[in-house]
């Protein structure tokens, strides 16, 4: 009974007693068994009645190698069986013993009992044996179930149920599709695998939806489980393993993210570099004429901050005289589907004409651009301003005139004045001279010039890319922001400004400078602007996000590259502002009078080890939050605190009265500069929260 005992407790799974024989053949083994002492008491003689003893022994063998409801089976045949063998005797019984027989069958009725009382014995050691597992699968931090060869669960931990979102006891009986709806069926197909083929399955990712909609990813380990745990013992079902990785797949995503954002930007701004040095601007217009688009190099050409809405304000900018042939090439190219050049005179904004080289081709529908025949909707193109290059080149004929007539010139002299010969030389000398200086001036004032433009058109270029489009909208409130550029500066300046909505709803800002004034210091402002974007959107706290970016200067920037920031966190439910600065100016709130918002954290790059606390305030309703970079106050003729003063004098005059987001930009502005002009490119950021109720 020990031997048995300890062999059933090993097929013991998950507090279920496992039986030898499982399966249909299990009924067949319970109605055969009780047929060999059957067979014995049929050919014993009948004075012989103790074989009976027999069946009670075959009886229990069915309990413990089929289960209880085979083992009933088995007592219902041995007593037919008994029955039978008696009542078929070969001889009579002796008087003495005609009620063997009932004795026997009695003994026998009581094998019923012994059924119910092996079975629950057994149960109850398999019990005790998993109670000890109990504990240890419960307290597991992953996922832990159990499948039968169906792959219907039979035990999970309640880190399981946690993952599915519902109870363990709602596990169990069902498959795991009727559990977990969305779940892949190539991972059923793999489950079904490991109960197949006895293999292991490793690191299988399972996404699936939770109720509130958004996308959990799984981990699944199954492997097969047997019942002595050999190689070659039967698998009876299918243990499973799942871990919760959504974390760590949210951050690779995020890291992933973060390298696809420093790649466009790099790779748009090679883009934009080569487009400012080939003056090439970009063009998309319908067929009907109706939609245009126009890239940002061509609005600047045309001193427009917005592509043209309609056909009327597009045509304005082509010459009165290039209309009409301007559109019989476009309509030919429609028609033929050929590529176009043309050159054509454009009217900017401020009414200059300039002479523009245009190449476009036509637009078709469809994802195969090389289809011939699909329908042509439009033409696109590219637009290239060769004024420079055609005035110099009308400077250079008209030069080689004047150089022509002054050959003739002296050609007439040398018949007319033979006896001069050496006047004339001495003339000549004079004029080859004044050639030569003439064509290096004219050289020297096209090489200014073009610079001239060139950095002119990277300034612009930088003032727009480098800022975003619009800003979010902000519930209960407002949001404005302006950049002003030095307007006899051609170098570029690293002041930026940012302000974007969080999924939770809050909005992130974001002002700062880089130290310098030069391309480098703007492409390092472009990138300090996304990778703290980037930093809010993960980790919104404003102190970690500066933390974060000192950082990232010191450990992945040029030694004394410095930047001074601001960055804020504002909720529009509550008001409530959390903020952090790193040797930035000072920010301001102006309610009932205005308050600066005093720190002494240092710049941005000046030390590793620093750490930058956030702070939190309330902007109560009707307040303002104005943030600014040093150009608005920094004067040479003037200190830095009366520079404060004056800023804050100005915004409390103009706060004092109901007043819009933009009119605190605008009033603000012009404000510091009516006495005094700017000497620095400037950012202001204003944020209004509107009053409550």
């Amino acid at each position: 009974m020990k031997l048995a005992r300890r062999t059933l407790l090993r097929r013991t799974l998950q507090g279920r007693r496992r039986v030898w024989i499982a399966g249909p053949g299990r009924w067949l083994a319970g109605a055969l068994l009780p047929l060999g002492p059957a067979l014995i008491i049929a050919t014993t003689p009948t004075v012989q009645v103790i074989p009976g003893f027999l069946f009670l022994i075959a009886v229990v063998g069915a309990t413990v190698v089929a289960g209880r409801g085979p083992g009933m089976l088995a007592a219902f045949v041995a007593t037919g069986g008994l029955l039978a063998a008696v009542a078929w005797p070969r001889q009579a019984l002796p008087p003495d013993q005609a009620r063997g027989w009932l004795w026997a069958a009695i003994f026998l009725g009581l094998t019923a009992l012994s059924v119910v009382w092996v079975d629950n014995l057994l149960s109850d050691a398999a019990r005790r044996a998993t109670a000890v597992l109990d504990p240890l699968v419960e307290a597991a931090p992953v996922g832990i179930a159990l499948f039968d060869r169906d792959l219907r669960f039979v035990r999970v931990n309640a880190a399981m149920a946690r993952l599915s979102r519902t109870t363990p006891a709602a596990h169990l009986g069902r498959t795991l599709p009727e559990v977990v709806p969305d779940v892949p069926d190539s991972l059923i197909t793999q489950l079904r695998a490991v109960l197949s083929g006895g293999g292991v399955l490793r690191q299988q990712v399972m996404p699936i939806t939770t109720p509130p909609g958004t996308t959990t990813h799984l981990v699944v380990d199954a492997f097969p489980v047997r019942f002595s745990g050999g190689p070659s013992s039967p698998i009876t079902g299918v243990g499973a393993v799942i871990a919760d990785v959504t974390e760590r797949y949210r951050l690779e995503q995020l890291e992933r993210e973060t390298e696809q954002l420093g790649a466009t930007a790099r790779l748009s701004h090679r883009l934009l570099e080569s487009q400012r040095i080939a003056q090439l601007a970009g063009f998309e217009v319908s067929v009907t004429g109706e939609r245009t688009i126009w890239s940002a190099e061509l609005c600047a050409l045309m001193q427009r901050t917005t592509p043209p809405a309609t056909r009327t304000e597009q045509l304005a900018h082509i010459h009165p005289d290039e209309v009409e042939r301007l559109q019989a090439v476009q309509q030919r190219a429609i028609e033929t589907g050929s590529p176009f050049t043309v050159e054509t005179r454009m009217i900017r904004t401020d009414g200059e004409v300039r002479e523009m080289l245009v190449h476009g081709e036509v637009v078709r529908a469809g994802d195969d651009p090389d289809d011939t025949d699909a329908e042509v909707v439009g033409l696109w193109g590219v637009v290239q301003d060769v004024t420079d290059v055609k005035a110099a080149k009308g400077e250079l004929v008209a030069t080689q005139g004047r150089l022509h007539t002054a050959e003739g010139r002296l050609v007439t002299a040398q018949g007319q004045l033979v006896t001069t010969q050496g006047q004339l030389s001495t003339a000549h000398g004079q004029l080859v001279t004044a050639r030569g200086e003439l064509v290096a001036a004219k050289q020297d004032v096209a090489e200014a010039r073009a610079e001239v433009q060139a950095e002119r058109r990277v300034l612009e270029l930088f003032q727009r890319a480098m800022l975003p489009a619009t800003l979010p909208d902000v519930p209960g409130g407002a949001l404005s922001a302006d950049y002003l550029a030095v307007a006899d500066r051609i170098d570029v300046g690293g002041d930026w400004y940012d302000a974007f909505g969080l999924p939770d709803g809050r909005i992130g800002l974001s002002i700062g400078d880089v130290i310098g004034h030069d391309q480098q210091a703007a492409a390092i402002m472009g990138q300090i602007r996304a990778v703290a974007r980037a930093y809010t959107l993960e980790q919104p706290e404003p102190g970690d996000v500066l933390t974060r970016l000192n950082r990232l200067l010191i450990t992945g920037y040029p030694i004394g590259t410095l930047v001074s920031s601001v960055v804020g966190l504002y909720d529009p439910a509550t008001g409530e502002l959390s903020w952090a600065n790193a040797g930035h100016p000072y920010p301001l709130v102006s309610a009932d009078d205005v308050t600066v918002l005093q720190s002494a954290e240092p710049i941005l790059g000046a030390t590793i080890s620093r750490v930058y606390p956030t702070r939190t305030l309330r902007i109560p309703g009707g307040g303002t939050l104005l943030c600014y970079t040093d150009g608005l106050i920094e004067r040479r003729a003037s200190d830095l605190d009366l520079g404060m003063e004056k800023l804050s004098t100005v915004l409390a005059g103009v706060t004092a009265q109901p007043v819009s987001a933009q009119d605190v930009v605008d009033r603000v502005t012009a404000g510091m500069i009516a006495d005094e002009p700017l000497e620095d490119d400037v950012c202001v950021l204003a944020l209004r929260r509107h009053h409550v109720g």
